[in-house]
């Protein structure tokens, strides 16, 4: 690893976690719920936090640590629900190092231990993990979770056909909602967001929608931007609702429809047991 990129993350991680932004599934729901074309959304825990690549002094860590950045989004959901495994992570979100140790731990205690042959471990350097990772890790810390696949089926259903179906079955069936008589068309489920792995790049489903057309799209936190200056300025500022109703714009660069998925015939998922 390069030292200016290793004193980036010594120097800014830090504080780069702390400010990692909670809420923007807030302003998104406002966003669906004025959106009339929209039939039903569903979004999780609103206090997951978006940890995006980080950035100073006119240099960014690159796009190697996504994998990371995804579990430090669902460790921000374990830490704000107070859902299993919280007391493991009493310091907070743990940084890029101490991910690479607590994952080099679980192959030490036989978690997914193949992901060290294939890499060669991991500690120091800026190699990329994976969903198998990721499950070592919570794995390793008795936090329960279950892994997916999903490719494309020949003469069946594609990749990302499979992906849609199960994140919606996961948002519309939880309890927070199946018990609902009239339930709302945007569902604030505050169920655990979804890492989401798809060829070379990961990130965070924190919802989907489905428009009256039939046509969906998951809503995900992408560790490989940052929230806008407009969304950040919303969530400083707590505005009235009806002062960002009209702002549609918002929404997009957090939307993966199928033009995007169908592009990839291959994906993997990673759930956290919710805790009800």
């Amino acid at each position: 690893m390069p030292d200016w990129l290793y004193r980036l993350l010594e120097d800014e991680e830090k504080q780069h976690l702390e400010n990692a932004p909670p809420g923007i599934s807030d302003i998104l729901q406002i966003i669906l719920e004025h959106d009339r074309d929209v039939e039903t959304a569903y979004l999780c825990h609103p206090a997951v936090r978006y940890v995006s690549k980080i950035k100073a002094n006119g240099r960014d860590e690159g796009d190697h640590f996504c994998g990371y950045h995804n579990i430090q989004m669902l460790v921000s959901y374990v830490n704000a629900a107070e859902a299993q495994g919280v007391e493991k992570f009493a310091r907070g979100i743990p940084t890029i190092w101490e991910i690479q140790n607590m994952i080099e731990k679980a192959w030490d205690q036989g978690f997914n231990e193949t992901g060290r042959v294939q890499t060669g471990g991991i500690k120091g350097t800026r190699k990329h993990i994976g969903t198998p990772e990721a499950q070592a890790l919570f794995g390793s810390l008795k936090i329960h979770c279950k892994a997916d696949r999903f490719q494309d089926i020949k003469g069946g259903a594609k990749a990302y056909e499979q992906l849609l179906d199960l994140v919606e079955h996961y948002f519309s069936t939880s309890f927070t909602t199946s018990h609902l008589t009239k339930p709302s068309r945007v569902q604030d489920t505050r169920l655990p967001p979804i890492y989401l792995q798809r060829p070379r790049h990961s990130m965070t489903i924190v919802g989907i929608q489905k428009r009256k057309g039939g046509s969906r799209s998951l809503l995900v936190f992408d560790p490989a931007y940052s929230p806008s200056k407009e969304m950040l300025e919303i969530l400083n500022f707590a505005p009235a609702t009806s002062a960002i109703g009209p702002s549609m714009s918002l929404i997009k660069p957090y939307q993966r429809g199928k033009k995007y998925l169908k592009r990839y015939h291959a994906f993997e998922t990673l759930r956290l047991e919710a805790p009800f």
